[in-house]
């Protein structure tokens, strides 16, 4: 048995940031594949708290679902002029 203490779990944050914020939307329109797992990366989320904003993005009509497969989901940012 080890004599450490317990190793610290990092868990990401189950709070999805401001979805109308100028730094999400910067920072979403920057990236060239926006995916569950890079939305988690990047604001240190879990990844079902990223497809819930995803959700969120792609019922606004920010985002529009480019490709799925069984275990993936790609969205890019829609053509939309007026988006936010």
């Amino acid at each position: 048995m080890s004599t450490q203490g317990p190793k610290e779990k990092i868990i990401g944050s189950v709070e999805i940031p401001d979805i109308n914020s100028k730094e999400v939307m910067g920072a979403i329109r920057s990236m060239k594949a926006i995916t569950p797992t890079s939305v988690a990366m990047k604001w240190n989320l879990k990844v079902s708290v990223a497809k819930r904003m995803l959700s969120m993005l792609e019922e606004k009509k920010i985002i529009r679902l480019v490709a799925r497969s069984s275990n993936l989901k790609v969205y890019a940012m829609t053509e939309s002029k007026d988006t936010q």
